[in-house]
């Protein structure tokens, strides 16, 4: 009999390290969001023509997702050095935890370019 090992994408059953690496990134990365755009609507109010000119804070949001990606990554690599046994279940909480990132870069470039 041969033993297989089934590789399952599933967001439960992970530890809690992994859902503090995977979706800490993500929150914080939305609060900021908010900010920067309720603070744009109380200074200029729904008008974004000029949101795309805000300066370095878009750069910023880019470069706290680039961290997170390295973070998780070296998460990972921990993980898998450690042969822990929901390394499946850490891998679809990180990539969860990224696209949760990538949806609001998403839709900060929604802001600058569509409307």
């Amino acid at each position: 009999m041969q033993a297989a090992r089934h590789f399952h994408l599933e967001l439960r059953h992970a530890t809690l390290p992994t859902y503090v690496a995977s979706y800490l990134f993500p929150i914080l990365l939305l609060v900021y969001e908010i900010h920067r755009v309720g603070r744009w609507i109380f200074d200029y109010g729904l008008n974004f023509a000029n949101f795309r000119f805000m300066g370095y804070e878009f750069l910023l949001m880019l470069v706290f997702v680039a961290l997170q990606v390295v973070v998780e990554g070296i998460f990972l690599i921990g993980a898998w050095m450690g042969r822990e046994h929901d390394f499946e279940h850490r891998i679809a909480n990180l990539l969860a935890g990224l696209g949760c990132s990538l949806v609001v870069i998403g839709f900060d470039l929604a802001l600058q370019y569509a409307l």
